[in-house]
């Protein structure tokens, strides 16, 4: 009875269990997919994340799609449910989860397409932007308000030059094209660098155009010129001997402009070891200047400037060549001139006392160019002749340079000036050779 008993219950127990394996057969694929779709909502939304990235390429997006669409497939295969005959209703609801998924899908494979076309337009706009920046960079046009000249009248005589030149209004404009008119062909010519010829008495007007049709004017005045007169020069004080080149080792050049040109040329060793105390329009008045007042054109020594005295001193040469003047008869008249030489050479002796002091003649200007009342050849002779008068009251000795590059009527032979259309009293090299041969053969 015990027996059977056991075997009844053993029996119930078992057909429960058939039964409730059987009721909950349909539940189980329910859950795989559900899991398959949370995975595959994951690995989408980070297929997005990643689609969005700025550094992401339109190759990594594809793959991205292609992962998300194998997906989708593995997620529609794990669903569908096991057969055990037929399936259930719940089973069929089960099996409907997919296509949500699917439809998820298919939301991220439009994201991550629409990310990828927007690329290339925010690079664009960056570009658009960048050379927007480099084009501001670029220098703005400065325009030409207004165009001058040097002067606005001048005199001549026929034969003389002078030199024009235009000025701009603001100097940095950014063009300055311009040329040159003249309203009588008969009495002037002008070249293209602005030198103006006198051909014959009269007057003409000169006018400078700029590109855009600003105009300057300058009336020229021309006058018959004098008839010239031969000139005796003023001659040395010394002639007919010659000295090397070593016989100026021990000498020192104060000079203007004009002896600036000859320390140029002295480089090659032609005046020994010569020193040079020069400076642009340099002369014996404004050489006795303060070393620090405004304007002063004192010369310097081993890179400093310093006072003609002091450089002299400073320089331990015994013999001192002097060449000023021209600035001075310009500046004070033919007076003016020697009353600078004699306080200026004062100077001199004081610091030093044992030096020869040679005061070289100044050179005339080429026919052609002669500077108003003041500078002109008549007075550069007068001037000559009054220096050679103080060189004998003070035992200096009188070099006549003039004398060795003038013709006969006491004008700069044209071929030693390296000037002539300018201001017409500079020496080039022909004329330096001459100085310098003049110089050997009238020192000693």
């Amino acid at each position: 009875m015990m027996k059977k008993c056991m075997a009844l219950c053993l029996a119930a127990a078992l057909a429960m269990a058939l039964c409730g394996c059987g009721g909950n057969m349909p539940e189980q694929p329910s859950a795989a997919p559900a899991a398959a779709s949370a995975e595959s909502s994951e690995k989408e939304q980070a297929t997005i994340e990643s689609s969005t990235e700025p550094q992401s390429s339109v190759e990594e997006s594809s793959e991205q799609e292609s992962s998300a669409a194998s997906l989708a497939e593995s997620s529609l295969e794990s669903s569908e449910p096991s057969k055990q005959g037929e399936m259930s209703e719940d089973s069929k609801k089960t099996s409907s989860r997919p296509a949500s998924s699917l439809s998820e899908v298919s939301k991220t494979e439009q994201s991550s397409r629409q990310t990828v076309s927007t690329r290339p337009q925010q690079q664009t706009a960056t570009s658009v932007q960048t050379s927007s920046q480099q084009t501001s960079r670029v220098p703005q046009t400065v325009g030409l308000n207004a165009i001058g000249l040097n002067t606005t009248s001048v005199t001549l005589t026929t034969g003389q030059t002078c030199q024009l030149s235009p000025i701009f209004y603001p100097s940095n404009a950014s063009r300055k094209d311009y040329s040159w008119s003249w309203s009588d062909s008969s009495v002037v010519s002008v070249a293209s660098n602005g030198v103006v010829t006198a051909l014959a008495p009269g007057s003409a007007t000169v006018t400078v155009t700029s590109y855009d049709g600003k105009t300057a004017e300058c009336l020229v005045t021309v006058l018959a010129p004098e008839p010239q007169v031969p000139v005796e020069p003023v001659p040395s004080d010394v002639s007919d001997t010659s000295v090397g080149s070593e016989w100026f080792d021990d000498a020192v050049f104060v000079g203007d402009s004009v002896s600036v040109k000859l320390s140029y040329y002295a480089e090659n060793g032609e005046l020994g070891n010569a020193a040079f105390l020069c400076a642009v329009s340099l002369g014996y008045n404004n050489a006795l200047w303060d070393l620090y007042r405004p304007g002063n054109v004192h010369p310097m020594w081993n890179g400093t400037k310093v006072t003609v005295d002091e450089g002299v001193r400073l320089s331990g040469k015994k013999k001192v060549f002097i060449m000023l003047g021209m600035n001075d008869i310009g500046g004070y008249g033919v007076e003016g001139a020697i009353s600078g030489m004699q306080k200026l050479t004062d100077r001199i002796l004081q610091k030093s006392p044992d030096v020869q002091i040679y005061i070289q003649s100044v050179t005339p200007l080429i026919s052609s160019i002669q500077r108003g009342d003041m500078l002109n050849n008549t007075n550069v002779a007068k001037y000559n002749a009054r220096a050679k008068e103080v060189c004998h009251e003070r035992g200096f000795i009188f070099v006549s340079v003039a004398e060795g590059v003038s013709d006969a009527y006491g004008n700069l032979k044209y071929e030693y000036c390296g000037d002539p259309g300018y201001m017409g009293l500079h020496f080039n090299e022909a004329g330096c050779r001459q100085w310098v041969a003049y110089l050997k053969t009238h020192v000693e």
